[in-house]
């Protein structure tokens, strides 16, 4: 392998850091970041199997906004923006402050996203860590969202082989759009989830950085 591509949100962000946002405005924070989340991966992949596109801040205003309907919440305005904004500030998980130098030193990294450039840019500048990034390929140039092997395919212009590159990404259904597309798929199994049933299984399954960085450099 040459290029790691890292997955964003959930990966090397966790996306728990968006339950603290969500305190005072849902008595169920954890519940109500999940069925968020939920929505805004459904109303992803009717868009792509639709063949319609919009940028992924809209598909997650739109999800918080059913979801705040469906759930009673009455969000107003700020509160909306607020959470929103609370995507630019998400936390890295604890491994990824260690292992992404290291693995940056002898690879190729870049960011393979369902996220905006400009929401993925601000978010890595926050966190210290964009400079490890030689690229940030989003969806968004695609025109559809991961897992259509067109957002993989993306990867070509790095000039090496689809073979040369692993997708890395905590998202079972990432990891598997990859090995479809021909890239080579890590799975980082954060939760120690049972394997999915489909026939397109990563290379190689971690369970964090730390162990894929000690996997590929020994």
């Amino acid at each position: 392998m040459r290029v790691l591509a890292f997955d964003i949100y959930g990966t090397l962000f966790d996306l728990g850091s968006l339950v603290e946002a969500a305190r005072g405005v849902a008595p169920d924070p954890a519940g109500f970041v999940a069925a968020w989340r939920s929505k805004q991966l459904e109303y992803a992949l009717l868009l792509s199997m639709m063949g319609r596109y919009e940028r992924f801040r809209v598909v997650t205003e739109r999800a918080l906004r059913y979801v705040s309907r469906r759930l009673g919440l009455g969000l107003g305005e700020a509160e909306v923006q607020r959470l929103l904004e609370a995507w630019l500030r998400l936390r890295p998980h604890p491994d990824v402050p260690g292992a992404l130098p290291r693995l940056a030193s002898r690879y190729t990294v870049v960011a393979l996203t369902n996220g905006d450039v400009d929401m993925v840019d601000e978010l890595l500048r926050g966190a210290g860590v964009r400079h490890h990034f030689a690229a940030i390929l989003s969806a968004e140039e695609a025109g559809v969202f991961k897992p259509s092997p067109r957002v993989y395919g993306l990867v070509a212009r790095l000039g090496v082989q689809l073979g040369e590159i692993a997708l890395v990404s905590s998202n079972p259904w990432d990891a598997a759009g990859a090995a479809n597309a021909g890239l080579k798929a890590v799975y980082v199994n954060r939760h120690g989830l049972p394997p999915e049933e489909l026939d397109a299984a990563p290379h190689l399954v971690v369970r964090d950085l730390e162990e894929l960085a000690a996997a590929l450099l020994g």
